[in-house]
């Protein structure tokens, strides 16, 4: 039974690998094969210990009749009848091959259902191995993608940096402007008082002249 179950897990898993499925949806569907395989093989123990059963009790009563047939025959030799004695020793061969044969198929089935709980027995190693191997596997895929994320976390955030290098320098070349219009300003502002200097110089001059003139004209 072993052997078939073996057979059956490995033609499905290679159908399972080729499509090339998640490899924890592939975990999930190798255990749920597991599992109906188990089920299957406890459904045939248990029909093979009833089939077992059932032929110890069929040996035991052909070997009971068998007993019973041959004290019958030694109770017929005991009134000397032979005749007797023979069909009931007929008889008691019947049974005991009977009795024979059922012993065999007993033994038969007995191996059957070592053979049985001892798949049983391997196919709960494998699913619990299988289990363990799952969870393995769901704790890789979480902090691969967890790494990933953070990857492209880090390469968004490299692009981000590259973006504020291009709109630091655009606000350098703004505050340049804003320097410059502001040096301008001054200068026109310096310029401009110059001119008021100059007029309120020229306009002192003019007086001062005007009252020269004056106290010339009255001497």
């Amino acid at each position: 039974m072993w052997t078939r179950i073996k057979t059956i897990v490995r033609a499905w898993l290679h159908a399972l690998f080729d499509r090339a499925e998640n490899p924890v949806t592939m975990a999930d569907e190798y255990i749920r094969q597991l599992e109906a395989q188990y089920g299957e093989a406890k459904r045939a123990t248990a029909m093979a210990m009833a089939q077992a059963t059932r032929m110890e009790q069929k040996r035991d009563e052909n070997r009971k009749q068998a007993d019973d047939w041959e004290r019958k025959a030694t109770n017929a030799l005991e009134r000397n009848d032979e005749q007797l004695a023979r069909a009931a020793l007929e008889r008691k061969r019947h049974f005991s091959a009977a009795a024979s044969e059922y012993a065999t198929q007993s033994e038969t089935q007995s191996a059957q259902v070592k053979d049985f709980r001892n798949a049983i027995a391997r196919l709960e190693q494998q699913i619990g191995e299988a289990r363990a191997k799952r969870d393995l596997i769901k704790a890789k895929t979480s902090r691969a993608n967890s790494q990933e994320a953070a990857t492209r976390a880090l390469q968004n955030m490299q692009g981000s940096g590259e973006l504020g290098d291009r709109l630091g320098a655009m606000e350098e070349r703004i505050d340049d402007r804003l320097y410059k219009a502001e040096a301008m300003a001054k200068l026109e502002s310096n310029s401009l008082e110059n001119k008021f200097r100059d007029l309120e110089q020229e306009t002192s001059l003019e007086a001062e002249l005007a009252a020269l003139k004056a106290k010339v004209n009255q001497s």
